[in-house]
């Protein structure tokens, strides 16, 4: 019954979380939507923060598990790229609440330890990312880039997209973007700055001269 308890503290949590953002998360209402008084939710969690925690650790695990499957497309690393730009780009629009945990990690001043919960599917993201922009600069359709220098970019584009315009009070995305355009602006972004201008060379290419 205990762990039971937990996940379905961590299933409201994540409702109220997408309707109203982290600083709308009351203990209260996610004990009273459970089904138990408000200090029961102690003997699982240390508090409010603690399980905005949990709901980030979840929410980077499907955001990995979603980018995993996407760049794994058949095609080539440009195909990959723009499957993966998209796949992120639709998978936000479809969970703001995912949106609004990035951003209160943004807004957040982490220590190393706090940093820790985060460290295992950012780091699966990153390495994934990695690969790919090596398969690419080494065929030649990519320019050389920074390790870790796409994916902030990614990130970045789509919270501006979708958490500067706020939310509506049942939790949607108030852009003026649709889910499609979205999608294709995160898609040509990516490209764009990825891809390998006529004038560079390829890694191959500057190894031979």
């Amino acid at each position: 019954m205990s762990a039971t308890t937990r996940e379905r503290i961590l299933e409201v949590a994540a409702e109220l979380i997408a309707r109203h953002g982290m600083e709308g998360l009351r203990l209260k209402d996610v004990a009273a939507r459970v089904g138990i008084q408000p200090p029961s939710v102690f003997a699982h969690f240390d508090g409010r923060e603690a399980i905005g925690d949990a709901v980030a650790r979840r929410v980077l695990a499907e955001i990995a598990r979603v980018l995993e499957a996407a760049l794994s497309v058949p095609g080539g690393p440009a195909a990959c790229l723009r499957c993966g730009a998209r796949a992120i780009a639709e998978h936000l629009y479809d969970h703001p609440g995912h949106t609004r945990m990035i951003l209160r990690d943004l807004a957040r001043t982490r220590s190393g330890a706090e940093l820790e919960l985060w460290s295992p599917d950012v780091q699966r993201i990153e390495a994934r990312m990695a690969a790919l922009l090596s398969e690419g600069i080494e065929c030649g359709v990519f320019r050389p880039l920074p390790p870790g220098a796409l994916l902030p970019v990614l990130e970045g584009a789509i919270v501006a997209s979708i958490g500067w315009s706020g939310f509506h009070e049942d939790g949607r995305p108030a852009t003026r973007l649709s889910r499609a355009e979205m999608a294709d602006r995160l898609e040509d972004l990516a490209w764009a700055y990825v891809r390998r201008g006529p004038d560079e060379k390829s890694d191959s290419s500057r190894r031979q001269g």
